[in-house]
């Protein structure tokens, strides 16, 4: 009887560690597969450490999306991309501070780019910690991180060491954006127009990323000048440190811009 237990307990133990190596084989796997994953695209990296492991798959879901739809309108990502997903405001803004000497944030702001790393509050933490934001709506979300991750190709595009400094600019920064991510046709369509017919349409371009119709605006801008001079003209465009470069490549004074936004606002967009 007791070799019957000894031989019953044998038989336990090597079946316990059959199943432990047979768990860590299927972790080496799949550890394997996102290894390889990652090596393949070469863009980014995603660390998110504490946050919901749901959260965190619908996030990389939205880079890889994000990160085709960019492809195909502006072109790849030269460097890779360091995205680090914060679990509370508090760790969000942590960071922001130790990398960019942002100590604090408003509610609304739940990402920020530069042109190697990506920081995004955990839509989880959305609900208590953030506000004008649902996390509940996917397209809102992943146009979110559309949006930043625009940002990231165009720091790495443009010879500035940082691209949120070219305030001159901001309205191409931001109107780049809005347009690539899909937010101008998703929530700003009709903001372009709103602006002209009451009045609060920019009559210079330092003045179009400023109020409350500034996203529709500067988002049109680039749609205008994608439908006007074309896509390898908005392409070229990325690299620009200043307006007077921006008009220069497309030949048009800031009045003259001005007048056929305009006109095509009027004509061609939504509103």
């Amino acid at each position: 009887m007791a070799g019957c237990a000894k031989d019953e307990t044998r038989t336990r133990i090597k079946q316990s560690t059959v199943s432990r190596q047979s768990a860590l084989i299927a972790a080496a796997i799949i550890l394997s597969a996102a290894a390889a994953y990652a090596a393949q695209t070469g863009t980014f990296r995603v660390h998110a450490d504490g946050v919901n492991s749901a959260v965190a798959s619908r996030l990389h879901a939205d880079l890889v999306w994000s990160e085709q739809r960019i492809d195909g309108m502006l072109g790849d990502f030269p460097d890779p991309v360091v995205v680090r997903v914060h679990p509370t405001r508090a760790a969000f803004d942590a960071a922001l501070d130790r990398d960019w000497g942002i100590a604090e944030t408003a509610c609304w702001m739940v990402g920020a780019a530069d042109d190697r790393t990506l920081h995004l509050l955990s839509p989880g933490a959305w609900p208590d910690q953030a506000c004008e934001h649902d996390p509940a709506d996917r397209d809102h979300v992943r146009a979110l991180v559309a949006h930043e991750m625009v940002h990231v190709l165009h720091g790495q595009r443009n010879p500035s060491d940082d691209i949120g400094r070219l305030t001159e600019i901001g309205w191409f920064t931001e109107g780049l954006a809005t347009w690539a991510s899909g937010q101008l046709d998703r929530r700003h369509a009709s903001r372009a127009a709103e602006a002209l017919r009451t009045g609060a349409a920019p009559d210079r371009l330092a003045d179009a990323w400023a109020g409350p119709y500034r996203y529709g605006v500067a988002g049109s801008m680039v749609a205008f000048i994608d439908d006007a001079w074309g896509r390898r003209a908005l392409r070229s465009l990325l690299t620009a440190t200043s307006q007077e470069e921006i008009l220069g490549t497309l030949g048009i004074d800031e009045a003259g811009f001005l007048e056929r936004w305009k006109a095509w606002v009027r004509t061609a967009a939504p509103g």
